[in-house]
């Protein structure tokens, strides 16, 4: 991007934070030089302490809120006439309130869409210009899940033209009139503030994934003086590179502005050319090839790092839901992060994008009224041109489903979508009727289900496949996806009693009109717990460091084609953390050290997509059993334990095509350190995440060593976050200590900012210690 037109400035470092709300914290001349020195994304709460009393509950994971200041002094060395300064913040959870220069900006209260400020008319030259941020999380409890507080997002400063690309101002459509031709429409809008009209040129160049330029329009037209113009502009792309799941193919859109002969600005929007539709008998295609969403939901946390998540543990943990076989993501419940909708672009995911929970509960619900129509038009303005984005979600589990109030503003929220960005169908989840709402007739319950579905474009239905068939005797045509599905069995069609044998993604499998699936949830995350001392949700696919659970090998089995077998045990004496009955599945670990069951009978799965698996123990075949044998998928086994080695085979055809071997462990001897990443950029924002295991005299992980590990890092790097999985466990996220659990943990280490070797060290009592070594580049 031409320097001289534009600049986008990362305005992420050096702020000073304080918590607490002190007064005049807002004014120019406030004394912060006490203030604590950080970098955001921040999020406070999760330095806090673990308390059962802290007032966000449950709900916030028993971590304290509060209010917050963040103040920023910085220089613009730069500052012209003809430009146009702009602050973004991308998120900002909650109820923050903007300050530069003493000069008041306003306020925007809900906390998961980004907005700006237009800082122009208050920035100095010659001397220190601050920005000043209060951030209000104390109306607790104000969200069913746990949010963060602070300046949690990347925080951006916009410099240019006062003639400009306004923000997220093009909306890139794709028409695939055949294999051969795609056509593109950009829509440009264009700001002028200047006080007298003007008249300029606006070049748009498609270019491919390499930046090559494939084709260009380019339009001459005059501006109103402090007006916006939008421009249309229609271009053919030959022979275009198609975005899919598989070919996650991207182009860009190069919108130049000219005046006189000269670039004034320069703004580049990154799209796909892709057909995609929505059918009730097809399920998706996209390109013309059908597909089934094989989904998960996603909370904003991730463990230790709560909120404020580095980019490249999004971009990790997306890499482990694709290894799974995950081919979509539904941003629960509100829009994510920009950053995972780049990766998921890059990546081949389908993404429900969704703008809220519930409407009227909690502290949102006091302005829903007020400030539903900005932050939806934030949402879709920002995510328009992301090829991932399939559909449009308004709501979740909204209250007062059926009633005419609910059903007023579902229509009004719907339609207000279709006449803003009509290429997208347009959904809100709704919550299985029954016990809560006092209605037990079927009959009843699936009027209000069609009451709300009859206004949306694609029905999303939480936890009611029992009703598939139901549903579609009402309306044939109906097209539905199981936006919240059970990790392991479905509910009863008595809901809230029971389980049937059958698991959520066969439901899908089974009927035309399901197009998928999201299970509840992909990774564990913070907040919504049973109970102390429960901090979370720990009956997901992945855990909060990142590592997958045996079960999410069952959903690899049914989700891919790549052979594939992996052994869990399940046995009483496996410790999990506490989560609600109904998302459990049964207790499994993967290893093979149960000295309590020497001799007894002890209950193994194995999860394959092959057609036969062979189970040896200590190389003796213990026997054979054929996929086909069982509906489930889950094949079972009951086998005397012997100490030593288990051994899956999986076999094709009769042709070995993969296996799976787990060893008993001796008694803890070591520790072993394994960073996902030997080298790092030294931005002060990337992060290697080292895996930290107690070992035997052979590297075998033992399983039940929980030695308190401590840690040391010298050079260019920080610990950021510690972390072993264990929701229920009390212990600081941010120490420089943890338990293992399941003869594990996690250590999050990001580089400070200079280039240099990071050196962490992890020591336990009774154990030999570990180094590693991680390079910042």
């Amino acid at each position: 991007m031409n320097e001289l037109s534009r600049k986008n400035i990362d305005f992420d470092a050096n702020w000073l934070f304080y918590k607490g709300n002190p007064s005049g914290a807002e004014e120019i001349n406030y004394d912060d030089s006490t203030w604590r020195k950080l970098n955001v994304p921040h999020d406070w709460s999760i330095e806090g302490e673990f308390d059962e009393n802290n007032e966000s509950g449950k709900s916030g994971a028993f971590l304290s809120t509060g209010i917050g200041w963040y103040r920023k002094h910085f220089d613009l060395d730069e500052l012209e006439e003809n430009k146009q300064e702009y602050l973004y913040f991308d998120g900002v959870y909650h109820n923050s309130e903007v300050w530069c220069n003493g000069n008041y900006l306003g306020k925007h209260p809900y906390g998961f869409t980004g907005f700006y400020y237009d800082l122009t008319s208050y920035l100095n030259k010659d001397e220190k210009n601050i920005i000043a941020v209060k951030v209000d999380n104390s109306d607790q409890q104000n969200c069913r899940w746990y949010t963060g507080s602070g300046i949690y997002r990347h925080v951006e400063m916009i410099i240019c033209d006062r003639v400009h690309v306004d923000h997220w101002g093009t909306y890139i459509t794709t028409c695939l009139d055949s294999l051969e031709q795609a056509t593109v429409t950009i829509q440009t809008t264009i700001t002028n503030n200047h006080t007298v009209d003007k008249t300029i040129s606006l070049k748009t160049s498609i270019c491919d994934a390499k930046e090559n330029e494939i084709t260009t329009d380019e339009k001459i037209v005059r501006i109103e003086a402090n007006k916006k113009l939008t421009i249309s502009q229609k271009v053919v792309v030959q022979n275009p590179v198609l975005w899919s799941i598989d070919t996650p193919n991207l182009y860009s859109a190069k919108s130049e502005i000219s005046k006189q002969g000269g670039i004034i600005d320069q703004y580049s929007t990154a799209f796909g050319i892709r057909n995609i539709e929505i059918l009730n008998k097809d399920g998706i295609k996209i390109n013309g090839k059908s597909i089934k969403l094989k989904g998960v939901n996603i909370h904003n946390d991730a463990g230790s790092l709560g909120t404020a998540v580095p980019d490249q543990i999004l971009k990790s943990r997306l890499k482990t839901l694709k290894e799974l076989g995950c081919n979509a993501i539904r941003c629960s419940h509100n829009p994510p992060a920009k950053e995972l909708l780049d990766m998921c672009d890059e990546m081949g995911f389908l993404v429900i994008d969704e703008a809220f929970d519930k409407w009227w509960s909690g502290s949102y619900g006091e302005i829903f009224e007020a400030w539903w129509k900005k932050d939806l038009e934030m949402m879709l303005l920002r995510d328009r041109n992301h090829p991932s984005i399939f559909m449009w979600s308004v709501g979740n589990e909204v209250e007062d489903q059926g009633s005419t109030k609910t059903l007023d503003t579902l229509k009004l929220l719907v339609e207000h979508v279709h006449q803003f960005e009509p290429t997208r169908p347009v959904t809100c989840a709704i919550r299985p009727p029954g016990e809560v709402d006092g209605i037990t007739n079927l009959n009843e319950k699936l009027d209000v289900i069609m009451s709300m579905a009859n206004l949306t474009d694609v029905v999303s239905l939480n936890y009611q496949e029992q009703w598939y068939d139901d549903i579609k005797k009402r309306n044939p045509d109906i097209i539905i996806t199981g936006s919240e599905t059970y990790p392991f069995f479905r509910g009863t069609r008595d809901f809230f009693k029971g389980y049937e044998p059958v698991n959520p993604w066969f439901d899908v499998v089974a009927n035309d009109h399901v197009i998928g699936q999201f299970i509840w949830a992909g990774i564990d995350y913070l907040g919504e717990s049973m109970n102390w001392p429960s901090k979370g949700w720990a009956a997901c696919l992945v855990d909060t460091t990142g590592k997958r659970k045996p079960l999410s090998y069952f959903q690899q089995s049914v989700w891919t084609e790549e052979p594939m077998v992996h052994i869990a045990v399940n046995a009483d004496s496996i410790t999990s953390p506490s989560t609600k009955m109904h998302w459990n599945a049964p207790k499994m670990a993967s290893h093979w050290t149960f000295p309590d069951y020497e001799n007894e009978l002890i209950r193994i799965f194995t999860f394959t997509n092959c057609e036969k698996v062979e189970l040896y123990i200590n190389d003796e075949l213990k026997g054979y059993k054929f996929l086909k044998d069982f509906p489930d998928k889950i094949m079972k086994w009951y086998l005397p334990y012997e100490a030593g080695e288990i051994k899956a085979v999986g076999y094709i055809n009769d042709e070995k095509k993969c296996e799976h071997l787990l060893a008993t462990s001796d008694s803890p001897y070591e520790i072993q350190l394994q960073a996902d990443r030997n080298s790092i950029h030294a931005d002060s924002k990337d992060v290697s995440a080292v895996e930290v295991v107690v070992v035997d005299e052979k590297g075998v992980v033992v399983p039940f060593a929980e030695h308190k590990i401590s840690f040391d890092i010298d050079g260019e790097g920080e610990i950021i976050g510690v972390d072993n999985g264990n929701l229920d466990s009390s212990e600081l996220y941010k120490a420089k200590e943890r338990s293992a659990y399941h003869g594990r943990c996690r250590v999050f280490v990001q580089s400070k900012g200079n280039a240099g070797n990071i050196l962490i060290r992890a020591n336990a009592e009774g154990l030999k210690g570990a180094v590693a070594k991680i390079l910042a580049i």
